[in-house]
């Protein structure tokens, strides 16, 4: 069975997240998916969580066909009852699967973009905590997902997270080191993840742009540190530094 010989092989990982393609990869061609994601939900300080992808795996033949899984805010989730509700269901380690056609608002409409025909996710726990979801799609055909699937599933989320639990102490102190670093820094840093939210502002940034570390993580930096008078230009290359938008070759 698949699911047993994904189990064996986080298990045996060193790293368990350079596996997680790989894995994703057996557990979707054996459950005939055409893909599979690792989602991180991550806290963010007075702004809720963001959903960003962990891990990603798809089809070769959808390969730049489908649009990519899409990276969720906590401010969409409260415009948004459906996503609201689901947000409470992962907390509770709930399953959510079904068809696209039976859903409504921001979800719908975003997994239509993603041709997403029927789907599947269990929550991820780590340390008793809500760590992210494990999702497969079926981007052909509505399906009714079987006993047997939603157990698998469930198997390989429990063994990611015993994974995380289990990550070598070496990562730890690496993470102990990197935090030390950026507080000794006597250069500003600024850190953001693929939204353009920041995720880590260090003291010599506080210094300089006069905002409290407290009071800017999770907010974004065009809003933010970026000059107003910069703003357009800066939203111009990061659209086209994240490949949506038009080359800036020869515009000055």
């Amino acid at each position: 069975m698949a699911a047993v010989h994904v189990v064996r092989r986080l298990r045996e990982a060193g790293d368990w997240q350079r596996e997680m393609e790989g894995i994703l990869q057996t557990l979707c061609e054996a459950m005939d998916c055409h893909r599979g994601i690792l989602f991180r939900l991550r806290e963010l300080p007075g702004q809720g969580f963001a959903q960003s992808v962990a891990a990603y795996w798809i089809a070769p033949r959808f390969g730049g066909v489908l649009a990519s899984p899409t990276v969720i805010m906590q401010s969409v989730v409260d415009s948004d009852p459906l996503l609201e509700q689901l947000a409470e269901d992962e907390r509770q380690g709930k399953i959510f699967a079904g068809h696209t056609r039976d859903l409504e608002g921001f979800l719908r409409t975003d997994f239509e973009k993603q041709n997403i025909k029927s789907f599947l996710s269990v929550s991820v726990f780590s340390h008793g905590n809500l760590w992210g979801t494990l999702a497969v799609n079926d981007c052909i055909d509505e399906r009714e997902w079987t006993d047997q699937e939603e157990a698998a599933l469930h198997m390989v989320a429990l063994a990611i997270g015993d994974a995380i639990e289990r990550s070598p102490s070496d990562a730890h102190a690496s993470d102990v080191i990197r935090r030390t670093m950026l507080q000794a820094s006597l250069d500003a840093i600024i850190v953001i993840d693929e939204t353009g939210s920041i995720i880590e502002f260090n003291p010599a940034a506080e210094k300089m742009f006069g905002y409290r570390r407290s009071d800017i993580l999770g907010k974004d930096l065009l809003d933010t540190v970026v000059p107003e008078y910069y703003r357009k230009g800066y939203a111009s290359g990061a659209e086209y530094m994240s490949g949506r938008g038009a080359p800036l070759a020869d515009h000055r």
